[in-house]
């Protein structure tokens, strides 16, 4: 393989407008951390970081069994930058670009993330991000050279700051399904239901 793309998992926030831990939020019987770090494996991203932080005690189980590595942002309360930068900052040593993911995104397949894949694999761009509601975003892959802005990253803010700098180093991958994720009780309402 040409590069070697790890995962990165944001998984470490407090799901305060839920109001219970969406990582735990069971769908077809799998919590979705669990569904999102296997996605990841089984669509050949390596190694998948999975970050934790509230309540990591309880996150840990969900990850028995998958060939995924887990650390603890012991700062993930000072916003999601802090839990993007201990992720990236554990892939940088092994990995030539980083796909960033993260739980609450219900639709996620195995089938787009090979799609990221391949098309990240097949351009010469820095950028291979998700393209859904007229927006750009995760799940994203982020070549080596990006690496540094992303740990430059700070308080509540995510990757979309990057992608939004780098226009002409971006190449994108349509998923009208990203524009659904979980975020408020109706919305589990809704998934409970499917």
């Amino acid at each position: 393989m040409p590069d070697r793309i790890a995962a990165v998992i944001l998984a470490a926030g407090a799901s305060q407008r839920l109001g219970q831990p969406k990582q735990l939020i069971q769908v077809g019987g799998e919590s979705l951390l669990r569904r999102t770090a296997r996605l990841a494996a089984q669509a050949g991203y390596a190694p998948v970081w999975v970050v934790l932080g509230f309540a990591a005690e309880q996150m840990w189980p969900e990850l028995q069994g998958l060939p995924v590595q887990a650390l603890t942002n012991a700062h993930w309360g000072r916003g999601m930058a802090s839990s993007l930068r201990s992720g990236v900052s554990a892939a940088q040593v092994s990995a030539d670009a980083v796909i960033l993911l993260v739980c609450d995104q219900v639709r996620l397949s195995a089938d787009h993330l090979r799609a990221l894949l391949a098309q990240h694999r097949g351009g010469t761009v820095a950028i291979t991000a998700s393209e859904y509601g007229g927006r750009l975003g995760v799940p994203a892959i982020f070549s080596a050279r990006l690496f540094s802005e992303l740990l430059q990253i700070e308080g509540d803010h995510g990757a979309r700051e990057v992608i939004e700098r780098h226009p002409a180093e971006t190449q994108t991958v349509s998923w009208p399904e990203g524009t659904f994720d979980l975020d408020s009780p109706e919305q589990l309402k809704g998934i409970s239901a499917e």
